[in-house]
């Protein structure tokens, strides 16, 4: 029992660890101020509803960039066909329901530029529409800053930190082209693009929204969230299940067993991670400490129904 209290507390601090140096790395898109007239080419990738596809139309009528290229996926169309028709110097993938910012577009260009980079992926600042969506949306962003230091991903040339979101990839559209990036990948963008465009020794970045572009989330938007939860263990089961049993189990078996005056330390790690994450993530940070409990409790019911998911397949025999 006391082996696993200290892999708990050793892990405690080590999440700890890497949620502090994003704190303070900040790995977030600044709004720069500078303006660009490149053509950028905006492929929105339809899901849910129309109502989701008209509102990002809305939003990136309200930019103030204006030499775009607006493509919408229709159904039956795929994403190699929507680049073969884009003729911007830049793609601009959007999830149909998220809504561009004033600044977003100048800003990604910029930072492109100043770091000669191939790929960017924003992470969006998340609306949520009630209380369920408040306490699932926010554990894939728990996820991401308590696993992996973002700013790792462009400062080191290995594919493994790599990290990503599907509701915002900005790409060079001579590279994506040229090296037939979206033929390999399809419509797994994100983690998947930033690992391809490493391997490929180009530079990409992952970084926090920042209030540059929201994404309006609602309970419509289950299907497929606890595939998305794996994508942050590197698509492991085994990682995940470790992960699962010292971050839900471990706690409260420290609350159990564990002296009261010394559960301070880990218990104190935990709320300051959730304070910095939701300051990171511009989500209100006294809600979210409250919620963690709750919270913890959907990451393993998620987690695990991925898990058992993956199992199943893993299994099932081959035709």
């Amino acid at each position: 029992m006391m082996m696993f209290v200290y892999a708990v507390l050793v892990f405690l601090v080590l999440r700890f660890s890497v949620t502090l140096f994003n704190f303070l790395s900040n790995p977030k898109l600044g709004y720069y101020g500078k303006h660009f007239t490149d053509k950028v080419s905006i492929i929105i990738l339809s899901a849910r509803a129309e109502g989701d596809i008209k509102n990002t139309v809305d939003a990136i009528g309200r930019q103030e960039y204006k030499n775009i290229e607006l493509l919408v996926q229709q159904q039956g169309a795929n994403e190699e066909e929507l680049v073969g028709r884009a003729s911007g110097k830049y793609l601009l993938f959007l999830r149909a329901g998220t809504t561009p910012q004033h600044g977003l577009i100048n800003s990604l260009i910029y930072r492109f530029k100043i770091f000669d980079l191939a790929a960017l992926s924003l992470v969006p600042t998340y609306v949520a529409a009630g209380f369920m969506e408040k306490c699932i949306y926010p554990l894939n962003d728990f996820l991401l800053l308590n696993l992996l230091p973002l700013r790792l991903i462009r400062l080191s040339n290995q594919p493994a930190f790599a990290a990503g979101s599907n509701a915002c990839l900005f790409l060079d559209a001579n590279l994506c082209k040229q090296q037939g990036w979206h033929q390999k990948i399809g419509h797994k963008l994100g983690m998947e693009m930033v690992k391809l465009v490493k391997q490929q020794h180009f530079k990409a970045e992952v970084l926090l929204g920042n209030k540059l572009i929201f994404n309006k989330v609602s309970l419509g938007d289950l299907e497929g969230f606890s595939e998305r939860l794996l994508i942050n263990f590197g698509n492991s089961a085994l990682v995940a299940f470790i992960y699962l049993v010292l971050v839900v189990a471990g706690p409260m078996v420290l609350l159990i067993s564990f002296n009261p005056a010394f559960a301070v330390l880990p218990f104190g790690l935990i709320f300051l991670s959730r304070i910095m994450i939701a300051f990171m993530t511009a989500q209100n940070p006294v809600l979210q400490v409250l919620l963690h409990p709750l919270q913890m409790l959907l990451l393993f019911v998620f987690t695990g129904k991925a898990i058992w998911m993956r199992m199943l397949r893993s299994f099932k025999p081959k035709k």
